[in-house]
C-alpha cells in the first residue's frame, strides 16, 4: 500500500522526541504493510479515517481503498475519549 505523511502530521512528529517517536514511525512504516493492525479503530462519524494508539499518542490516517493509498493525518497525543 503506498504510504504518505500530511506536513501537519510530520510537524507533530518533530514535536515528540525519543523512543515514543521511534515506536511511532515503526507503526507508521508497519501500516503500509498492514493497514488494520490489533489495536486499530475507525474514528467514529468520519468514514475512512482510523486511529491506532501507540504509548500516549494516537496515529490518525486515512485509507483509500481504490487507490490503495494511506495518508497519515496526524499525530496527536491525548486520551482516547477525544477521539470519539
Amino acid at each position: 500500500m503506498k504510504l504518505s505523511l500530511t506536513y501537519s502530521a510530520y510537524r507533530e512528529m518533530e514535536q515528540i522526541a525519543g523512543p515514543p517517536l521511534r515506536e511511532i514511525s515503526a507503526a507508521i512504516v508497519a501500516l503500509a504493510e498492514d493497514p488494520l493492525p490489533n489495536g486499530a479503530a475507525v474514528l467514529e462519524g468520519q468514514g475512512g479515517c482510523h486511529f491506532l494508539s501507540i504509548d500516549r499518542y494516537y496515529i490518525l490516517y486515512h485509507i483509500d481503498t481504490s487507490d490503495e493509498a494511506l495518508t497519515v493525518l496526524g499525530v496527536v497525543e491525548g486520551p482516547l475519549h477525544t477521539l470519539h
